[in-house]
């Protein structure tokens, strides 16, 4: 573990999001990386982001006995945008604009170690290496439902956030499918870890995440889950992204349908390798994080100018 050591070292973070296909194993191994950086003793932030919370099930209750109704009491950062524009110093929802052309080296930084003012009422703590935003993005609550603000809108600050975090390591467990990288939730992340299951439909879903991840200019790298099949999809995948392919776990019947945390002991080699190999890709910078969401921006208000020029009319 010496290159995460050094990387942490001289990076001071290490921001890792997941994807895939829904029920390919992505909270899973997301526990899985968590307890090899725990082990490290890193301070670390988990930030769940899949609208069944499984992550935030599991590690509220191994670490706080928590049951379903403290679970629905966990703040949410979807709801945190007073909170982000009196961090930032924005006077109202319209300097969003300003705050998007602030250069890295001009704009404040969030902190994991110490916790800033912010992420600190938006965590829950577990130990002391561990945290918990439970982020609850596609959760239906009412001030959404009635609300004119786009999903875009509401996960700006969470997208911010993750760009310009220090001081420690982010994981972020997405929603199932492409929902999440359509709406730029992990432009701010050093990389993103595609989780594939051995099947077809796994395949193809995570070439629709990579072609937008990469539009973001987020790199990419993959982890194959429950290798038990021989597609001909899958072989040919495994063959064109082979360098790019930063574990492999097999079918293992023994640990399904269990606590990950309780079986971590029997993945803990394989999750050190997927370690390993990420930190031996090209990640971002901090600068480059921050670069992203910023032509995000642009290209989000280039849209809205655009849709506003053109006349509406019925396809039929």
């Amino acid at each position: 573990m010496a290159d995460l050591e050094d990387h942490i070292r001289h990076k001071r973070e290490l921001v890792i999001a997941l994807m895939g296909k829904g029920g390919t194993g992505k909270t899973f191994i997301s526990l899985g990386l968590i307890q090899s950086l725990k082990r490290l003793g890193l301070k670390m932030i988990v930030a769940d982001a899949d609208s069944n919370r499984s992550l935030s099930r599991y590690l509220s209750y191994h670490y706080l006995g928590y049951g379903e109704k403290e679970l629905q009491e966990l703040p949410l950062i979807t709801g945190s945008e007073k909170d982000f524009y009196e961090f930032h110093g924005l006077s109202s929802e319209q300097t969003y604009r300003k705050f998007y052309n602030t250069p890295f080296h001009e704009v404040k930084k969030f902190s994991i170690t110490p916790t800033d003012s912010f992420t600190k009422k938006y965590v829950k703590t577990l130990s002391d290496e561990l945290a918990l935003m439970s982020v609850g993005t596609s959760a239906l609550r009412m001030e959404e439902l009635y609300s004119n603000r786009c999903s875009h809108a509401t996960l700006n600050p969470l997208k911010a956030w993750l760009a310009l975090c220090t001081n420690g390591a982010v994981v972020l467990d997405c929603g199932g499918g492409e929902d999440s990288g359509r709406f730029g939730l992990p432009i701010g992340t050093h990389v993103v870890v595609v989780v594939v299951e051995a099947t077809p439909d796994s395949v193809a879903i995570s070439e629709d995440i990579r072609a937008i991840d990469e539009e973001l200019g987020i790199p990419v790298v993959y982890v194959l889950n429950k290798c038990l099949n021989h597609f001909p999809e899958v072989e040919a995948f495994e063959s064109k992204y082979s360098d790019r392919i930063v574990g492999k776990i097999p079918f293992m019947p023994s640990i399904y349908g269990k606590n990950p945390l309780d079986v971590f002991d029997q993945v803990e080699r394989i999750s050190t390798q997927i370690l390993e190999r990420i930190l031996s890709q090209k990640l971002s910078s901090p600068e480059e994080r921050w670069e992203r969401v910023l032509r995000w921006q642009d290209r989000l208000q280039e849209q809205r100018e655009l849709m506003k020029t053109q006349p509406f009319s019925f396809v039929s």
